[in-house]
């Protein structure tokens, strides 16, 4: 396969490749090849063939959440199941990815407490972690639960950055908590210009979204929530246009 995988590219590189082409390409290599070619491009659902993974560091991963998610809930006759004795000195940070993805899957509808989120950061210093996507799942979930003490991490981590995949999901889920509503609303007032037009564009509409959906709801106005729904469609003007020069720009 590899070299299959080199000549593919040595063929194609910097160019367009169509189904077709690939096809005509795979079976010149691997001529006795039998595959039904119309089912894979053409058929919906799921490949009619999944490689057999291995899935022991995933696994490792998911049953650690399940773990944290007992301690959260509590044993049954009363008894507390203990915190999960797991050093992730030695995980990739791919599998603690996986962990904090899989807890996030198993919390939607009902987040962690504090007394579980304060546990989990004791044990493994996620809040102070360099790598974006570890840091940006933990703040998912300690924002969900309405912990305080993540609001400074989480806004330093929102506003030094601009990357929508981090933003935008931060941002919603700070306006729709608790504790964050007006945070979520007056730090993009005030950082609004450090991102890019389509980053800064695309939270304003997130945000006056929800504010215009809430004051349908509420069916009442006040001048401060009026004005920074205001400002926050300005915003979206402002930055549609950014857009559209920024693409002149760049024919």
């Amino acid at each position: 396969f590899e070299e299959f995988f080199q000549d593919y590219i040595a063929e194609f590189s910097y160019k367009t490749v169509t189904s077709q082409q690939f096809q005509t390409f795979f079976m010149s290599k691997f001529p006795n090849a039998v595959i039904d070619w119309d089912t894979w491009f053409n058929a919906s659902g799921m490949p009619p063939e999944t490689p057999d993974f291995d899935r022991t560091l995933s696994e490792a991963s998911e049953k650690l959440a399940l773990a944290w998610v007992a301690v959260d809930h509590g044993g049954s006759g009363g008894e507390q199941p203990p915190i999960p004795n797991v050093d992730l000195k030695d995980w990739s940070s791919n599998q603690i990815v996986c962990f904090l993805d899989a807890l996030q899957s198993l919390t939607q509808d009902q987040p962690l407490k504090l007394t579980t989120l304060s546990a989990m950061k004791e044990r493994y210093g996620m809040a102070s972690s360099q790598n974006s996507e570890i840091l940006f799942r933990f703040c998912m979930l300690a924002i969900a639960a309405n912990d305080v003490s993540i609001l400074p991490v989480a806004l330093r981590f929102m506003t030094t950055q601009g990357r929508m995949k981090y933003v935008r999901p931060l941002y919603r889920t700070l306006y729709h908590s608790a504790m964050g509503r007006k945070v979520a609303v007056e730090t993009f007032l005030k950082y609004k210009d450090m991102y890019h037009p389509i980053c800064s564009k695309m939270v304003a509409t997130d945000l006056s979204q929800n504010m215009l959906s809430e004051k349908k709801t509420e069916k009442s106005t006040s001048s401060n929530g009026g004005s920074q729904l205001f400002w926050l469609a300005a915003m979206v003007g402002v930055a549609s246009v950014g857009v559209v020069l920024l693409r002149r720009r760049h024919k």
